[in-house]
């Protein structure tokens, strides 16, 4: 088709699995031209867009007959070619506050507070002589700052709200012409509405962005792979090594969680194994056990029936509680066959897993199937249950677990239930542009590295939270004295020993520590004692000892930080973890729980160089009396004694050594022991 008939055509647009309205002129197109069809030069002008809470007529569509010439380095290219030159004139001062607006908008304020915000800065600066060097409105000043390049490529297309048949922005059309198959009325829905004022609203929108767009501006590995191989399912049919049903991802979120593990308190309760009486006490025994950040408490679902739980405490039921308030419920034989399940539940959830986890996985699974079927018989046996044996094909062809589980999908549930609206309609684009902003505030900072100040930078990555979302999008703006592999290594082998001021990732501290505060003495001797032991000198010298000519100095001053994120897993006072120890007098490495007490950062002076370590000051506990006994060991559950009261430089660990949460409880095997300690081990984020 030339290009004269395609601009004469009336081309009506669908997205996938919607129907599309027809009509006599309709172009027939394949599916795999649907970006091509979204981004038609001829569905683009007079588009639908959101201005503030009204959706208004205007263009908003984005030329993409160039958008073969996109490379992987033109993202932040993009952003500074558009950005008004004026803006790059402004003094330092008034360019960080700029952005610092913006982002301080998008993350924490409404519309109005956004211009309360801009008023008050203007204000601040025309007490310097600057008056009126902010604009006024928070849209205007996104577009000086180049940010609306986040929404640019965003399309509203009018939808039927019927038959979700999706025309193209400027159609003259006010009823759907759509008709369904075999049948010959046309659905004749109005395609608007009447608001206030007598304005003609569509009835129903559907934002479309479009991915050319988007990936030039965030400008990630991942879009040359997409450019490379293709996204779309119907080229990917014709390709002869493209399996369709291998390919088909199993989500272990509803397939272990929501499946399985939901499905066994129903079948339980058939055979009278869990009931009121004992829900109360497996309820009790849940309550005592102290969960780490990241998992999710079951305070009253057990004790009502395990009624509306979520995915996450199916998680934590499966993980942390079950193997220890069914101890007494389940007969040893159920009991037996449970703990399968929920060791292969540990092994899946992991970050990282070899292919000897997998294999271990996949065989506890095999095992809990075969023998679920001789204890409930076969009629229990479910489809579901059938699947946990491909689990292991989607781990080796897709990756750990946390890469495609729907957890995360979820979450963005939630999020887009917590976007605030005026209930007057517009949510769809409302919801993609706040959507396309936050994905895109990462880059956006990047765009000022060379206008901006380095600790301006990190300021500005550190309020967004777009730390972590920059090193996915470009691994090599991290911090390159940080090393991945070093990190992991501190915390796995107590051999290479760390101490504690070696590079973390900036997204692990606060933005703001606590005040400067005075050690106690005894906390304050360990320290020091630390000091001599990781630099292997006896030149250090502290308030409490002489001073000899050419020693170094150590201070007790300290700034104590209320908690850390270590590459996705919070840590903050009174935690629980474990750390991996040498043995006394053994090359042996054991592991041993401990609890954060504080954490603090603490600056010695080495060679006329500041140093600053990190460092968690903890309470370790002692093996248990009894030797090796472990009563509870086939559940995955530790016994350990109360925690030691000895002070000594083993009580300060550098924050890269901690390892793994875990979950931790108070227990008695008979009214008249002694309370033991039951430790939990949980995977390593």
């Amino acid at each position: 088709m030339s290009n004269n008939q395609k601009k004469d055509s009336y081309v009506i647009c669908k997205c996938p699995d919607l129907p599309v309205a027809k009509d006599d002129a309709m172009v027939d197109l394949p599916l795999s031209q649907e970006e091509s069809i979204f981004t038609a030069e001829d569905t683009i002008t007079g588009a639908f867009v959101v201005d503030g809470n009204e959706i208004e007529e205007g263009d908003t569509g984005f030329d993409f007959k160039q958008e073969e010439n996109f490379d992987e380095t033109s993202g932040t290219l993009i952003v500074e070619s558009v950005r008004p030159s004026s803006f790059d004139n402004m003094p330092l001062y008034i360019r960080f506050v700029a952005v610092f607006i913006v982002i301080f908008h998008l993350i924490f304020l409404v519309e109005s507070g956004g211009s309360i915000l801009i008023e008050f800065c203007n204000t601040l600066l025309s007490l310097c002589d600057m008056s009126g060097a902010l604009p006024l409105m928070i849209n205007s000043l996104k577009h000086k700052t180049g940010f609306n390049m986040a929404t640019d490529g965003m399309t509203v297309y009018i939808a039927c709200s019927q038959c979700h048949s999706i025309y193209p922005p400027e159609t003259s059309q006010r009823v759907c012409t759509f008709k369904k198959f075999s049948q010959s009325a046309i659905c004749n829905n109005n395609l608007f509405k009447v608001s206030t004022g007598n304005r003609s609203l569509p009835a129903m929108v559907y934002p479309f962005n479009s991915l050319n767009w988007a990936n030039a501006l965030n400008n990630t590995e991942q879009t040359h792979l997409e450019k490379e191989n293709g996204t779309r399912w119907s080229e990917l049919h014709w390709l002869s090594y493209f399996d369709p049903v291998r390919f088909t991802v199993i989500d272990l979120m509803h397939n272990l969680y929501l499946g399985t593990a939901k499905q066994m308190i129903q079948i339980w309760r058939k055979c009278n194994y869990i009931n009121e009486k004992n829900q109360l006490t497996m309820q009790e025994l849940a309550n005592g056990i102290v969960v780490p950040c990241g998992y999710a408490r079951i305070t009253k679902k057990i004790a009502n029936g395990f009624s509306f739980m979520k995915a996450d405490k199916w998680k934590s039921w499966c993980i942390i509680y079950s193997p220890f308030v069914l101890k007494h419920v389940l007969p040893a034989k159920n009991l037996e066959n449970w703990i399968l399940f929920v060791d292969a539940c540990r092994l899946l959830t992991k970050t990282s897993i070899n292919d000897k986890e997998i294999d271990e996985a996949h065989s506890k699974l095999q095992l809990f199937c075969t023998r679920f079927q001789t204890l409930y018989g076969k009629s229990a046996v479910t489809p579901n249950m059938h699947l946990h044996l491909h689990l292991s094909k989607c781990v080796h062809d897709f990756g750990p677990i946390y890469a495609f589980w729907l957890f995360s999908f979820k979450r963005y549930n939630g999020l887009l239930k917590n976007i605030e609206t005026n209930q007057k309609g517009g949510f769809e684009s409302t919801m993609m542009k706040r959507f396309l902003e936050r994905t895109y505030i990462g880059s956006f900072i990047q765009s000022f590295v060379n206008h901006l100040p380095q600790f301006a930078i990190d300021f500005l990555h550190c309020i967004s939270n777009s730390q972590d979302q920059l090193a996915a999008l470009h691994p090599s703006s991290t911090a390159s004295t940080f090393s991945l592999s070093d990190f992991v290594e501190y915390s796995l082998n107590p051999r290479h020993s760390a101490l504690g001021c070696e590079p973390l990732p900036p997204s692990v501290f606060p933005i703001k520590l606590d005040q400067r505060i005075t050690m106690c003495k005894g906390h304050y001797e360990c320290l020091l004692e630390f000091y001599r032991h990781a630099y292997g000198s006896h030149d250090l010298f502290g308030y409490y000892s002489n001073c000899e000519s050419n020693q170094i100095f150590v201070n007790n001053q300290i700034e104590k930080m209320k908690r850390i994120s270590l590459l996705g897993q919070e840590y903050s006072s009174g935690s629980y973890f474990r750390t991996y120890y040498l043995e006394n007098n053994s090359k042996d490495k054991a592991v041993f729980p401990d609890r954060i007490l504080y954490l603090f950062q603490h600056l010695i002076t080495i060679n006329e160089t500041v140093i600053t370590h990190t460092f968690a000051f903890v309470e370790w506990y002692s093996s248990y009396s009894s030797g090796s006994y472990q009563p509870m060991l086939n559940e995955g559950i530790e016994l350990w004694n109360e925690p030691s009261s000895v002070l000594n430089y083993e009580c300060i660990i550098p924050v890269h050594r901690l390892y793994s949460p875990i979950a931790i409880a108070k227990y008695r095997f008979t009214i008249t022991s002694e309370f033991k300690h039951l430790v939990i081990p949980l995977p390593q984020k």
